[in-house]
C-alpha cells in the first residue's frame, strides 16, 4: 500500500509540475491582452489530494480588474488546460474566506497557488 501512496504521490507532483509548465506558456503568450497582476489556483479534488481517474482540473483565476480575470479563464478553457474556470476579482478573492457560501470558503481554505504573476 505504501507503494501505491508513493507512486501516486509522485505522479501527481508531475502532473502539477507539468499543468504549472502549461499555464505559464498560455500567460506568456496572452501578456499583452492582460494588464496588470494575475493569479492562477486549483481548487477541488486535485488541491485537496482526494482526485480519482474521474477527476476533473478546477481552476481560479484571479486579478485586480474582473475582466482581466475572465480574459484569461476563456483562455485556459479554450487550450482545454481545465474543465472548470472561475474568473474572479482580487477583491472578490480576498472576501472568500468570510463568505456566507461554505463551498466558497473551502474553495478558499483548500486551494493551492499554481502560478503568481505579479
Amino acid at each position: 500500500m505504501a507503494n501505491f501512496k508513493a507512486l501516486r504521490q509522485q505522479r501527481h507532483a508531475q502532473w502539477l509540475k507539468d499543468l504549472r509548465q502549461q499555464l505559464q506558456v498560455v500567460v506568456t503568450r496572452q501578456a499583452e491582452a492582460i494588464d496588470g497582476s494575475l493569479q492562477i489556483w486549483l481548487f477541488g479534488s486535485r488541491s485537496r489530494g482526494d482526485w480519482d481517474g474521474y477527476s476533473d482540473t478546477d481552476l481560479l483565476v484571479v486579478s485586480p480588474l474582473q475582466k482581466n480575470a475572465q480574459y484569461l479563464a476563456n483562455q485556459l478553457l479554450d487550450e482545454g488546460l481545465a474543465q472548470d474556470v472561475i474568473a474572479i476579482s482580487e477583491a472578490q478573492w480576498l472576501a472568500l474566506p468570510k463568505s456566507e457560501s461554505p463551498i466558497w470558503r473551502a474553495i478558499a481554505e483548500q486551494a493551492v497557488l499554481l502560478l503568481d504573476q505579479r
